[in-house]
């Protein structure tokens, strides 16, 4: 890719130095839109969850959940009864698809074959994102409202004690090691939970990071990646909770995921953006922003062939947030909702 300009900052890593690049301008954008796919519906929507074990995605919209054929976009299913649709994890032991709703603050079990629910649980106050957690066997519901999150043993099927975040949780990470990393949005940190245990071990400041929503893990290379509302992806130590740098991004992000294979981590934004930032972590970053759709705010990732997945609808107006750094809010065009897939540039 060709780079016209470059900004760098100074960061220490592990006792070595590194750089967090940014640039500018490029001349090729490097994912295409290869197709678009209606939806319809409601004009809500939240997370993307891509299940790569069955190719399945599941996108949170409105009061159900769409399951689509990753590959083609086909629809092959609905979970239904999910008023405040927002998180979705799979798990990948019995393929059981969780789900949550944040009106009936419940987390919900389906059938992976024929999509009926199996049962629900009840979870912390309104329940937004969830993620598996391998090394304890548990799904995690943050709750919003309820400043907590709930552990759910996925060989039980029941759900533990809630966990108090002392803050509101946005998006959360595992690392398969026994960590789960949870954004607190209005506290402006990260906390650390032991899942052997599901006691907090560690709170961290995520300054100059504002309002932290998305969050993505290299594992690799040990390194969280928060999109923040302040305009900023800021890079982590996820061991020692050292800020090791900070990245531009677009406004209005609501979500970031990382692409192990291309070594690639993304944040998307409202504002029509998405923030590819690559190189050889943990010492070069480059930042590059590439145009999809205004509104286009979660994104979900096929790790196999880097696919992306976006969500947006038409926007009708756009009213400038409330707060500094908060987030505009828009009004959609009734059943205009639909499903935008980049492919990456070979």
């Amino acid at each position: 890719m060709l780079m016209k300009s470059w900004k760098f900052c100074l960061v220490v890593l592990a006792g070595s130095i590194g750089y967090l690049g940014t640039a500018e301008a490029q001349a090729k954008p490097p994912y295409v839109l290869t197709k678009t796919i209606a939806l319809g519906g409601a004009t809500k929507w939240d997370y993307l969850y891509f299940d790569a074990p069955s190719q399945r995605l599941f996108i949170s919209h409105g009061d159900q959940v769409q399951v689509l054929n990753g590959k083609t976009g086909a629809l092959i299913g609905t979970l239904t009864g999910l008023p405040g649709s927002h998180g979705i994890a799979v798990d990948p032991q019995t393929g059981i698809i969780y789900a949550d709703s944040a009106k009936n603050q419940t987390v919900t079990l389906f059938d992976a074959k024929s999509f009926k629910p199996i049962k629900s649980l009840p979870v912390a106050e309104d329940a937004d994102g969830m993620v598996y957690d391998p090394a304890s066997h548990q799904i995690f519901v943050v709750g919003g409202d309820g400043n907590a999150i709930t552990p759910v043993n996925t060989k039980t099927q029941k759900q533990l004690p809630d966990i108090a975040l002392g803050g509101t949780p946005e998006f959360l990470a595992a690392d398969g090691k026994g960590s789960l990393y949870v954004n607190i949005n209005d506290k402006n940190t990260i906390v650390r939970i032991d899942t052997a245990t599901n006691a907090i071990t560690a709170t961290w400041p995520t300054a100059p990071c504002v309002s932290p929503t998305g969050l993505a893990i290299d594992k690799v290379h040990r390194l969280l990646f928060s999109s923040c509302h302040s305009g900023v992806m800021l890079v982590m130590n996820a061991d020692t909770g050292q800020v090791v740098g900070t990245l531009p991004i677009g406004t209005g992000t609501d979500a970031a995921a990382y692409d192990a294979v291309r070594k690639r981590v993304f944040s998307s934004n409202a504002d029509g953006t998405l923030n590819i930032i690559t190189g050889s972590a943990p010492q070069n970053f480059t930042d590059i922003s590439m145009a999809t759709a205004e509104g286009a705010r979660t994104l979900a990732v096929d790790p196999r062939t880097g696919r992306i997945y976006l969500v947006t609808a038409t926007v009708v107006s756009k009213t400038p947030p409330a707060t500094p750094g908060g987030r505009p809010h828009y009004e959609f065009a009734p059943g205009s909702v639909r499903l935008l897939i980049f492919d990456p540039v070979k």
